[in-house]
C-alpha cells in the first residue's frame, strides 16, 4: 500500500474514534474513553502488514532478518522488540538514542524490508 492509502485507513479509524468520544487532541491520558472508543472501532482499526502481524507465525523471522540486514549495513544500535499490540517491530538508537543508528536505520529499512521479503521470509 502507498502512504496515501494507509493514511485514508487511519483517517477513517480516527474519525470513528472521535465519533465514539476520543481524540488525541482532547482526551490524551483518558484511558477509559480511549478503551471505549477502541472497542467500538475495532472493525475500523487497520491491520498491520502481514510480515509484521504478530498473528503471522513467520513475522518474528521477518523482523529478525531485517534487523540482521540493518546490522550488516552498519546500523550499530538496532534491536528486535517483543510483539506488542499485535505488531512485531524493531527500534533504533539503543539506550542513548544514537543518532547515527537512527539515521542509518531509517535510511536502510525500506531496502532491507524489500530484500527480506524478496527472499520469502515472513510470507
Amino acid at each position: 500500500m502507498t502512504n496515501a492509502q494507509i493514511n485514508v485507513l487511519y483517517d477513517q479509524y480516527n474519525q470513528c474514534m472521535a465519533r465514539n468520544g476520543w481524540s488525541k487532541q482532547t482526551n490524551v491520558g483518558d484511558q477509559v474513553a480511549q478503551t471505549k472508543a477502541q472497542n467500538a472501532c475495532v472493525a475500523e482499526d487497520p491491520l498491520p502488514p502481514w510480515q509484521l502481524d504478530a498473528s503471522n507465525p513467520k513475522a518474528g523471522d521477518f523482523v529478525h532478518a531485517v534487523v540482521q540486514c540493518l546490522r550488516d549495513k552498519g546500523v550499530q544500535y538496532v534491536e528486535q522488540n517483543s510483539a506488542q499490540g499485535g505488531i512485531e517491530s524493531f527500534s533504533f538508537g539503543g539506550p542513548n538514542n544514537d543518532s547515527t543508528s537512527i539515521r542509518l536505520g531509517m535510511q536502510y529499512t525500506p531496502d532491507c524490508e524489500k530484500q527480506v521479503a524478496a527472499r520469502g521470509i515472513g510470507n
